[in-house]
């Protein structure tokens, strides 16, 4: 499972929980959990590039994991507003070097068309309310709430 919606922890906006038996892995299945919060992904195209799509990077540090989660998820909901952009794919890579961690993700996608994409809730913003990473015994596991 690369994460659920839990419906019980948030009745005005979004809570999910995503898993990874990585951190990459962790980062891609939370950036694709705000994703279908936003737009059923089947309906961006998935190839790549896609015909008539967009790509977009990401590059962002941070001494605290929490944080360099909370500021990719928050840059996907940036790119969202700012370029109208939606993505379907996303590969994230994380190193930890001198005590900072550097995220580079490569994402893949197309700009709204409200006419294809089957769109969902408006994201406002990623918060902090019950925001956490947890170190599991199969990997790690993440908790988000959106504001919508």
């Amino acid at each position: 499972m690369k994460f659920r919606f839990l419906e019980e922890i948030a009745t005005a906006d979004v809570a999910f929980e995503a898993y990874g038996k990585s951190l990459d892995e962790l980062f891609e299945n939370c950036g694709l959990a705000v994703e279908e919060t936003m737009v059923d992904t089947r309906t961006i195209s998935k190839s790549n590039p896609p015909a008539g799509g967009q790509k977009a990077k990401i590059q962002i540090k941070n001494q605290n994991l929490e944080n360099l989660l909370y500021d990719f998820l928050s840059e996907l909901v940036f790119l969202k507003d700012r370029d109208g952009l939606l993505f379907s794919k996303t590969k994230v890579k994380i190193n930890l070097v001198s005590n900072i961690y550097h995220l580079s993700s490569n994402l893949s996608g197309e700009a709204i068309d409200p006419s294809r994409h089957h769109l969902r809730a408006d994201v406002k913003a990623v918060t902090k309310h019950l925001f956490k990473i947890k170190k599991e015994k199969e990997g790690y596991k993440a908790t988000v709430v959106l504001d919508i």
